[in-house]
């Protein structure tokens, strides 16, 4: 679909997905409750194809604090909370959740990707380890522009930008711009242009 021709559309598509983002926002801004965004963009998440992600589009363009309309959100992928920014150009594969992250421009993500809203979401508290009684701990975790997130990586902590993130791969510490991350927990290294190397 043509750059121009899908902001018409996503715009036009607005006003076929009211009954969920009306509902997600006036919740949300009126009683701080996630809830019928949440019941909402998980049933967005089912509709195949083309179709479904002009849907999720509109949607997120409506609920998240900061979405682009050219957003392709993949078959059974989903924001967990409406605090999300997302910048131009970015893609989402298959079953994959985002939480309060922070993605950049042109940020591509695999498919069964998890990015955390921190690592301590349900941590401390008086109560220790009975998480059920703990308050939830949402940080938000920034992916920088260019970022290429792989299939099944899970990430809990900040990215650079114009980083790889290897398929399974584990990230729990920042990760500075330019590099790729290999394993778990993640290890970070830093890849020299053969041509740059020449030239410099």
């Amino acid at each position: 679909m043509r750059y121009e021709v899908k902001a018409v559309v996503v715009s036009l598509v607005h006003f076929v997905t009211w009954p969920f983002w009306v509902p997600s926002v006036l919740a949300y801004r009126l009683l701080g409750s996630e809830r019928a965004f949440d019941v909402s963009a998980k049933f967005l998440s089912l509709w195949p194809g083309r179709v479904g992600q002009v849907l999720r589009a509109s949607f997120y363009m409506k609920t998240l604090k900061v979405c682009h309309f050219d957003l392709a959100v993949g078959f059974g992928s989903f924001f967990s909370h409406p605090e999300a920014e997302v910048g131009k150009g970015v893609g989402i594969g298959s079953f994959t959740i985002i939480g309060t992250a922070r993605l950049g421009d042109g940020v591509m993500v695999a498919s069964r990707v998890s990015v955390l809203s921190g690592k301590y979401q349900h941590g401390g508290g008086r109560r220790g380890r009975d998480f059920r009684a703990n308050d939830l701990h949402l940080e938000p975790v920034r992916i920088g522009d260019g970022s290429w997130l792989g299939e099944g990586s899970l990430i809990m902590a900040d990215v650079g930008s114009q980083c790889i993130v290897s398929a399974g791969s584990v990230v729990t510490k920042a990760m500075p711009s330019g590099a790729t991350a290999i394993g778990n927990p993640a290890r970070f290294l830093r890849y020299t242009d053969k041509a740059e190397a020449a030239a410099g």
